[in-house]
């Protein structure tokens, strides 16, 4: 964790990767920090994602007892219902199938990496016993059944979505937030839950799960209009995690449309 946090500052001070994003990002999300305090945060986001890199090349052997995870997740996780699990790039996700696996049946949708030498090592490295990995853009009707089979669909739905998308508040400015979340919610009825595995100061994660209350009329059919109020819930569920430990985010996406990055 100490090599983490140096090779952090290095990349910050030497090769600082899309800091430019980072700073045009937190500058929306938080427009009353100063320029010293921004680029703290962003400082500490890259000590944050080398400490997150080396436990996710060591994540098949970490102890998940080591992780506090309370009552009411357990109680979740140990449902028989399938589930919707949302989450974001935020804390360590990559630390959620693990524990996931010691749980419940899990299929989890990701995203091909563009260099094929290092997506199947990413593959590699989240290769469970009980998970299931499947690319955006794959069959839905694979998603569905996992969720009839009881299982979890996992989701990080924080990704610039586009045209594609559907367009809600986030810190105040309209993003574009994946449809994908409230579409199986509309298909199977199953409860929807938000989680978050997050590194606490002892340098050890904590893992929650909070059932989200979805209040909407699904008599009216899957129309726009569900996508706002859906994506309005996770967004703002979200934007309070991200208040409370903004050196966790992954402020290193074109978050907001691309326009304003150029």
């Amino acid at each position: 964790m100490f090599f983490a946090k140096k090779m952090g500052d290095f990349i910050y001070f030497i090769y600082p990767k899309r800091k430019k994003v980072a700073i045009k990002n937190l500058k929306i999300a938080f427009p009353n920090k100063t320029a010293d305090e921004i680029n703290n945060i962003i400082r500490n986001t890259y000590k944050h994602y080398m400490m997150l890199m080396i436990d996710f090349l060591g994540q098949n052997r970490y102890n998940i007892s080591n992780i506090d995870i309370d009552s009411n997740t357990k109680k979740i996780l140990s449902s028989d219902d399938g589930l919707i699990l949302m989450t974001a790039h935020l804390g360590n996700w990559e630390m959620i199938l693990p524990i996931l696996n010691k749980y419940k049946k899990t299929t989890a949708i990701v995203k091909t990496q563009r260099n094929k030498g290092g997506d199947r090592f990413v593959s590699y490295l989240r290769n469970f016993k009980n998970i299931t990995l499947v690319t955006m853009g794959s069959s839905k009707r694979k998603m569905i059944e996992a969720l009839k089979n009881s299982e979890i669909l996992a989701i990080a739905s924080d990704q610039n979505a586009g045209d594609k998308g559907t367009r809600v508040p986030f810190f105040g400015k309209k993003a574009s937030i994946p449809k994908g979340a409230a579409y199986f919610y509309y298909k199977t009825r199953c409860p929807v839950v938000m989680g978050f595995c997050i590194l606490k100061e002892n340098s050890l994660y904590e893992f929650k799960l909070k059932k989200i209350n979805i209040d909407i009329n699904l008599e009216d059919g899957l129309n726009e209009n569900l996508f706002i109020k859906f994506n309005t819930i996770y967004s703002e569920t979200l934007e309070k995690m991200i208040r409370k430990y903004p050196e966790q985010y992954f402020w290193f996406h074109k978050k907001w449309d691309r326009k304003i990055y150029r």
